[in-house]
Formats: C-alpha cells, structure tokens, sequence
C-alpha cells in the first residue's frame, strides 16, 4: 500500500507492507514481517531534491523485533547520454536494531526514468 500526497514542492508519504505465512510445511518457520517506509522529500529544482526516509522492518517472530535505519537523501535528475536518470546517495544511522547489528546504512542508486 502506498500514500501519497505533493503539497508545493514536498512529497510526503508512506510505503507498507505486511508479509505473513499461512501455509506449507509445518517444519517451516512462521513469518510474520512488517515494513513500513515513510519518507519527506522536497525538491530544490532544476532536477535536485533532498530527503529523509526510514525503513522500519519489523520481525514480529523474533525477540529483537525491530530494525530502523534514519536514511538522509540527495538525488538529482540528470541526462545519461540521451536517457532521464536519477541519481540518489542516501546515508545515516540505525536507531534500532537486533544486537550485532550495523550502527549506519549507506544507499547509492540509479533509476533509468521513461517519461511519457
């Protein structure tokens, strides 16, 4: 499920999702798994926006349930030769996390866009 709303120039919304098993063998583990997304972006202009998300991943099988990185963006909409294309860096802490978990969260990705 994803909410969505633009007010101005800001992009304010939410991806969700929830995993669970109902069936197969009974040897299998249960998974019971829910990821919520929420994210703030506000575009500069001229194709550069900056953001702040979070990747809440949350085990409901496990004893240490939870895992939340708090990701700060950068991206720009640029030209790769004749294609629209975004590129995004993306870096910051986990807030929470199982025990031995890492302590930061680094994203670089590109996006070829097909306009209409």
């Amino acid at each position: 499920m994803v909410a969505l709303v633009q007010p101005g120039k800001l992009a304010v919304g939410m991806l969700f999702n929830h995993i669970w098993s109902m069936a197969g063998p009974d040897d299998r583990a249960d998974i019971s798994t829910t990821y919520p997304q929420p994210f703030l972006n506000c575009n500069l202009g001229g194709g550069l926006a900056v953001g702040v998300s979070s990747e809440v991943s949350t085990n409901w099988e496990a004893d240490q349930r939870v895992t939340a990185p708090l990701l700060f963006s950068v991206s720009k909409v640029a030209l790769l030769g004749k294609r629209p294309t975004s590129l995004s860096v993306a870096a910051g802490p986990v807030v929470a996390c199982p025990d031995g978990g890492g302590d930061w969260r680094f994203r670089f990705a590109v996006t070829f866009l097909y306009p209409r």
